[in-house]
């Protein structure tokens, strides 16, 4: 089997003859060739042919997620002023001008906000004005440029944002401005959360009708942002509806819960989710992988492995022994990775020692 029919093969429920092992390794790749520390056998490397030098395969939302394209509605102008530090936009629309401020972090290669586009109700009413007015559309060039790319390494996947009350906290307004919005204007509040689904309508759609086969709901779960009344209200029926949406459409679907998610995880089963990617187990997050095991029963867990033991400090036999663990534990409803990525400073010689570990792994 390549590991592409072995991925799809984990998702149908089958057992497969070798574990996937899928680190990501972006992060890494992306800090270390701005810094120009990448390992001399690499310096010139694609970070395809660095997946292939470590006999491990990437996760290929890095690759598809080109192939969703966002269209502005026309009255819509977006300007954008971009320094060494930070990215400034302004959207004018008919109802008003929104701003945003987004700095870069100290190697360039991911971003934060410092200004949210939403300081107040009336800039919610025109966000709302773009929301409408956004559609979506499949770019097949993209698809087969990342087919291309990835070949038999992998499945493919579409990463699609937040859901809509993490959309409000990760894009538009921060957490506590939205927990004020929340209180102050429920109402209006929680239209725009309607807003946000019903444009979500658009965008699943046109995956509905796209190749692509697995959707992730990069949602960066945290039950500090999302406690477990926010969860029941705003988080489960939104997955339950979308996975059984996507399901009879023959995708699958996972979503990225990397905070700490102690709170929520009893209510893995109900989501309507195949798997759920980067839950994060101690010592670097909040569970065990009993306590993960437990929540998610015959769901998928997508990597597994703290990115803690990915650093220098920690010993090739702690990372073997947590290897193990994680196999035994988690076969056949497991693709091995890297919770969350591998950090700048991590160790690259240790995926290629987990490679090795995966390879004399003799499934039962």
């Amino acid at each position: 089997m390549t590991p592409r029919e072995r991925m799809l093969a984990v998702f149908k429920g089958f057992k497969v003859d070798k574990v996937l092992w899928q680190p990501r390794l972006h992060h890494w790749y992306d800090v270390n060739k701005k810094l120009g520390t990448l390992p001399s056998r690499y310096r010139d490397a694609s970070i395809i042919e660095i997946y292939d030098d470590l006999r491990a395969t990437p996760r290929s939302y890095h690759f598809f997620n080109p192939c969703i394209r966002t269209l502005q509605g026309r009255k819509v102008e977006v300007e954008t002023w971009e320094d060494e530090t930070t990215i400034r936009r302004k959207y004018r629309t008919p109802k008003g001008v929104l701003r945003e401020s987004i700095r870069k972090t100290e190697y360039g290669t991911a971003t934060y906000h410092i200004e949210y586009p939403v300081k107040s109700i009336e800039d919610l009413r025109v966000l709302a004005y773009i929301v409408e007015g956004q559609e979506f559309e499949f770019d097949k060039e993209a698809y087969l440029r990342a087919q291309e790319e990835v070949g038999e390494r992998a499945e493919s996947i579409i990463g699609v944002p937040h859901l809509p009350i993490m959309r409000l906290i990760v894009s538009y307004m921060g957490f506590e401005a939205t927990v004020k919005a929340l209180w102050k204007h429920p109402k209006e509040v929680e239209e725009f959360l309607s807003l946000l689904d019903a444009s979500d309508d658009r965008r699943f759609k046109v995956i509905k009708e796209s190749p692509i086969r697995i959707v992730n709901f990069g949602d960066n779960i945290h039950h500090d942002l999302v406690s477990p009344p926010w969860f029941r209200k705003y988080v489960l029926p939104y997955y339950q509806r979308r996975t059984k949406e996507l399901h009879e459409a023959g995708k699958f679907c996972t979503s990225h819960w990397d905070g700490n998610v102690g709170k929520v995880l009893p209510f893995a089963r109900q989501t309507g989710l195949d798997g759920i990617e980067c839950l994060t187990p101690k010592p670097q997050g909040d569970v065990t992988l009993e306590e993960i095991k437990e929540a998610l029963g015959d769901m998928i867990l997508i990597d597994g492995l703290p990115a803690t033991h990915f650093l220098p400090s920690v010993s090739k036999e702690e990372l073997r022994a947590f290897v193990g663990k994680v196999l035994k534990m988690f076969y056949p409803r497991l693709i091995l990775g890297i919770s969350d990525m591998l950090p700048p400073g991590g160790d690259i010689e240790k995926v290629r020692f987990v490679s090795g570990l995966v390879e004399a792994f003799e499934p039962p």
